[in-house]
């Protein structure tokens, strides 16, 4: 039970930052969880410190736990690490992608017909499908954990550029880019489309304000 309660305070965390009600450098304040949500200051801390481990939070002397906030650097870093990952997981997912090219193939049709209706809201719903159906295709435990670390590090500058940005709509070119690889059954195309992919990511993120990042 005080598991699935650490659980449930990680989520409403991440939720939260996901959606853009939590901004990078807002202090998180352990009442509004104990006192406010009922769980007790034990589960409250635990939730707190797997979101500082997976790099949500971050904790400060002084200051005490807040979103985490990037560098322009460290968020050019983070996505050229989640670039290898996911480009890895990519051409991992080929072999049984291209058995369910079928569903690959749908999903796109999803992601078209929401580029079409410029529905930034469902573009975000199914591109998180779609990079989860890879992930999963992948069949790599470790791979799927660490692209989810590099992931949740970033979720604020994603909602931004999301909320923001209809530029967001021109990754959907390496989408169906990576399902006609998947169609082909070639690895190393998928590979190298998914990396593109994330790296056009980043640059749309670098285009922010300099208010979304920390100062260096």
């Amino acid at each position: 039970m005080a598991g699935s309660n650490v659980e449930a305070v990680v989520n409403i965390i991440t939720e939260a930052v996901r959606n853009g009600r939590l901004v990078p450098g807002t202090r998180l304040v352990e009442a509004d969880y104990t006192q406010g949500l009922g769980y007790s200051r034990s589960t409250v801390r635990e939730a707190f410190q797997r979101l500082i481990s997976s790099g949500l939070l971050a904790f400060e002397r002084h200051r005490g736990v807040s979103v985490c906030k990037l560098t322009r650097k460290q968020a050019i870093d983070v996505y050229r690490v989640r670039a290898t990952l996911e480009g890895l997981a990519a051409r991992l997912a080929t072999p049984a992608a291209h058995e369910k090219a079928q569903q690959f193939i749908e999903l796109q049709e999803r992601l078209d017909a929401a580029v079409a209706k410029s529905d930034l809201s469902l573009f975000s719903k199914l591109n998180t499908e779609f990079h989860s159906m890879i992930a999963d295709a992948a069949d790599n435990d470790y791979l799927l954990q660490a692209i989810k670390r590099f992931e949740t590090s970033i979720f604020w500058l994603q909602f931004r550029v999301l909320v923001g940005q209809n530029a967001v709509f021109t990754t959907n070119d390496d989408h169906q880019e990576i399902v006609r690889a998947f169609v082909a059954g070639d690895a190393a195309a998928a590979e190298a489309a998914m990396v593109r992919h994330i790296l056009k990511a980043s640059d749309l993120v670098q285009d922010l304000d300099d208010d979304y990042f920390q100062s260096d």
